[in-house]
């Protein structure tokens, strides 16, 4: 059998067996989880490759055909042997957070020695909450929707990541992000394709001497290729850089998704008390 080296291997076995043996960058997403793991796949459409039971085949096939993932190879437990396989747990994943935790992570690191605590503004799927608890930060998780923080839950379990999920609306509740400031004293904060102008101004007053900001959000050029189109959903251009004159600016670039929508790649440093 010939695995084809471009496209994702999806190991869907119980934890005892991937852990036992697994072929070399498999991804592990057990059968029994995957309801609630869909975001850890690749997109809909995507070329995958399966190990699996016999048994839990034809399920799994029709699981995938409903998502539109084209599988093009299946790899029944039995036949591992033979492949060379790797022993023991791993961290491969197949999905990516937002460049700025995937490509800079030495601006973003926490400082050895520290507890450091993050705090993601809008957590979403929360695939930035699992990178940074990878990186070593306790996470805190924000999100109005429930159904978002139990996504988020779920990851952090099978990462086993330490993770609080808080449901607020920090368009509504600005007290309540205050009072999670001044308790937590966070090392970073990520705001991601989320935009409520008033949150700078708490950025500003209430987070410690240190603490990191990163936003990465649509950009005013965004408009013109598609969602969002409202002004208040849209940073103009060096906008952050300017609100944020008094930080050490670390990262201030565009970067561009496929379809021509330009987002922010700032990050910052709140020096105003050194």
């Amino acid at each position: 059998m010939t695995l084809i080296k471009q496209s994702p291997i999806i190991d869907l076995r119980s934890p005892s067996d991937y852990i036992a043996g697994h072929i070399m960058g498999a991804v592990h997403l057990p059968l029994d989880q995957l309801d609630g793991l869909w975001h850890e796949l690749p997109s809909k459409g995507s070329k995958v490759q399966l190990c699996l039971y016999e048994d839990d085949r034809e399920t799994v096939m029709a699981m995938m055909a409903d998502r539109q993932f084209d599988v093009e190879t299946v790899i029944l437990h039995s036949q591992l042997g033979q492949f060379s396989l790797e022993i023991g747990s791993t961290n491969n994943r197949v999905w990516k957070g937002n460049p700025l935790l995937e490509k800079y992570t030495h601006l973003l690191s926490p400082e050895l020695g520290t507890s450091p605590v993050a705090i993601d503004i809008g957590c979403g799927s929360g695939r930035d909450v699992i990178l940074m608890g990878l990186l070593g930060y306790k996470v805190i998780a924000l999100d109005v929707f429930d159904e978002a923080l139990a996504r988020v839950e779920r990851s952090a379990r099978r990462w086993a990541l330490d993770v609080i999920t808080l449901q607020l609306d920090c368009r509504q509740q600005p007290e309540a992000m205050i009072e999670l400031f001044e308790e937590h004293s966070p090392q970073l904060i990520m705001q991601s394709r989320f935009l409520h102008r008033p949150l700078f101004d708490l950025y500003e007053n209430y987070l410690p001497s240190g603490c990191k900001l990163a936003i990465h959000t649509f950009l005013e050029g965004a408009a013109k290729y598609g969602k969002p189109k409202k002004a208040d959903f849209l940073l103009k251009n060096e906008e952050l850089p300017e609100r944020f004159s008094d930080w050490k600016v670390l990262l201030n670039q565009e970067h561009r998704l496929g379809d021509g929508r330009p987002l922010s790649m700032f990050i910052a440093q709140n020096t105003q008390d050194e």
